[in-house]
C-alpha cells in the first residue's frame, strides 16, 4: 500500500470484505478500518474442531445440544420463489442493473432513499413478502423451538417469514428489520407493514396518513417559489380561476414517506441485536448452525467469529465460504439438507415440500474430511432429463 501498488479499498476484497457503498469516492484512508478488521479476522480465524466431521456427527450435535444459535440468510427462502441477493444472474442485485447504479446495493442505502425513495419502491415489490407459506428450513427452526433447543434465530431476512412459521418474538432477532412494520421518516408514526403493501405493489410511494391529517388540519397556505426564470411572480388568475402563469411552481406541503422498518446501509442495527448476543447468548450457546447466507455483510457476519471457538459450528448452503472455518459443511439446497438431517435424527418434519426430496445422494468433496454435498434424487432426475 505504501508503494502505491494496491489500495486499501482493493486489498480488503482479498479478505472477502465487500467495500461499503457509502464510501465510494472517499479517500483511501477511509477504508483502513475495514482493512484492519479483515486482517484481524484472518489472524484470529477459528481453528476447526477435528472431532466433528461426518453428517452423522452433525445429527448428533443437533440432538444433544440444548442452546442452539441459528443464523439464517436469504437462501432459506428461495424455494418459495423469493430471490436472494448475490446469486449470479438470478440474485436481486444482478437484476437491478437496469437502475444504472454504481453498486446495486445502493438501492438499500439510506442516503439514496432520503434523496429519492422512488428507486427503492421501484424494486420493493419484488422482495415484498406475499405469502404466509414457509419452507422446510423455517419449519426446522420452529421444530428446534418446540423441542426446547432454539436459543436464538438471528435472521438477516426482511421477509418476516419466520413469524409465519411460528418463531416466537423472544427467540427471533431480525438483524436487518423486516416488512412487518413501517414508519414515517418525518414524524415516526408506525403502522403494520401490510398497510402500505397495496401502494408498494402498485409502484406508488406510500405516504404517512398521520402527517396528511395534521397538514390538512393546519391548512397551510401554499408557499410561493421562484419561477423557472428565477424571478418572483405574483400569481395571475384568469376569469375561470386558473393560473395563467404555467411557469409558476408552488410548494405544497407533503406527508412523510412510510419506510418499511428494514435496516438500510448507513443505519445502525437494532440495540437488541448486540444486547442479545453479548449479554445473553455468548456464554450459554452450545451449537451454531449457519444456513443460507454467505456471511458477507457486517456486523452480522461477525457473530460466528465473536462466539467462543470451542462451540461447534456447522454450515448449510449451496456454496462454501472461505473466510470461516466451520467444523462441518453441508452443501446443497437448504431444504434438502435439513430434511435429511431430520430423517437421520428420527424427527418428523411435517411439511408438504419435504415429500419429493426423501432420497438424497451425499458425496464427500475431494480433499476434505468434513465437506459434504447433498443432491436430491429429484434434482438428479431433472438433470438427467435435461
Amino acid at each position: 500500500m505504501e508503494s502505491g501498488t494496491v489500495s486499501a479499498k482493493k486489498l480488503i476484497t482479498a479478505f472477502g470484505v465487500r467495500p461499503p457503498p457509502y464510501l465510494e469516492g472517499e479517500p483511501d484512508e477511509r477504508y483502513y478500518k475495514f482493512l484492519s478488521l479483515a486482517i484481524s479476522r484472518e489472524l484470529s480465524k477459528r481453528v476447526k474442531l477435528r472431532q466433528h466431521n461426518s453428517v452423522d456427527d452433525a445429527v448428533s450435535l443437533i440432538k444433544r445440544s440444548k442452546n442452539i444459535i441459528v443464523l439464517t440468510g436469504a437462501g432459506i427462502s428461495t424455494s418459495l420463489g423469493i430471490p436472494d441477493f448475490r446469486s449470479k444472474n438470478i440474485g436481486l442485485y444482478d437484476q437491478l442493473a437496469h437502475l444504472g447504479l454504481d453498486d446495486p446495493q445502493e438501492v438499500f442505502s439510506i442516503d439514496l432513499f432520503r434523496r429519492d425513495p422512488a428507486i427503492f419502491f421501484s424494486v420493493a415489490k419484488d422482495i415484498l413478502p406475499s405469502t404466509e407459506r414457509f419452507t422446510p428450513t423455517h419449519a426446522f427452526i420452529h421444530l428446534l423451538q418446540q423441542k426446547g433447543k432454539l436459543l436464538t434465530n438471528y435472521s438477516q431476512n426482511i421477509d418476516n417469514i419466520e413469524a409465519a412459521a411460528g418463531i416466537l418474538p423472544e427467540k427471533l432477532i431480525q438483524c436487518h428489520g423486516s416488512f412487518a412494520t413501517a414508519s414515517c421518516v418525518e414524524c415516526g408514526y408506525q403502522v403494520q407493514g401490510d398497510v402500505i403493501f397495496d401502494d408498494i405493489k402498485a409502484g406508488r410511494i406510500p405516504h404517512c396518513n398521520e402527517c396528511t391529517s395534521r397538514l390538512q388540519a393546519e391548512k397551510r397556505p401554499r408557499k410561493r417559489k421562484r419561477s423557472k426564470n428565477g424571478q418572483d411572480k405574483k400569481r395571475r388568475r384568469t376569469a375561470g380561476g386558473d393560473s395563467s402563469d404555467d411557469d409558476e411552481i408552488y410548494d405544497i406541503p407533503e406527508a412523510g414517506v412510510m419506510k418499511p422498518d428494514i435496516t438500510f446501509f448507513g443505519e445502525a442495527l437494532p440495540d437488541k441485536f448486540s444486547d442479545r448476543l453479548t449479554g445473553h447468548d455468548k456464554d450459554i450457546a452450545d451449537l451454531v448452525i449457519v444456513i443460507g447466507t454467505s456471511l458477507k455483510v457486517a456486523p452480522v457476519s461477525e457473530i460466528v467469529p465473536y462466539l467462543p471457538a470451542h462451540i461447534p459450528q456447522m454450515y448449510i448452503s449451496m456454496q462454501p465460504v472461505s473466510h470461516v472455518n466451520f467444523d462441518i459443511d453441508l452443501l446443497g439446497q437448504c431444504d434438502v439438507v435439513i430434511a435429511e438431517l431430520c430423517r437421520r435424527a428420527g424427527w418428523a418434519l411435517d411439511h408438504p415440500m419435504v415429500g419429493d426430496n426423501k432420497l438424497v445422494d451425499i458425496q464427500l468433496e475431494d480433499g476434505y474430511t468434513s465437506r459434504h454435498v447433498f443432491i436430491s434424487e429429484k434434482v438428479k432426475k431433472e438433470e438427467t432429463t435435461e
